[in-house]
């Protein structure tokens, strides 16, 4: 897991059917809070985290 946000981490994860990256966000507690949109870059959906954590941490 890697922090995206105060209190957010999230986990890449790997789509092998669609070939690309998305990430689920977690909140401290382990709960989901979210998931990104489908990349097909690992560097484009962990950019996409940290801009949906920015959002759900209200920054």
């Amino acid at each position: 897991m890697q922090e995206y946000g105060p209190g957010i981490v999230g986990e890449v994860r790997f789509s092998r059917q669609d070939g690309g990256y998305y990430v689920e966000l977690y909140d401290q507690d382990g709960s989901p809070v979210g998931k990104t949109g489908f990349w097909m870059t690992e560097a484009k959906a962990k950019e996409a985290a940290r801009r949906l954590a920015a959002k759900l941490g209200g920054e």
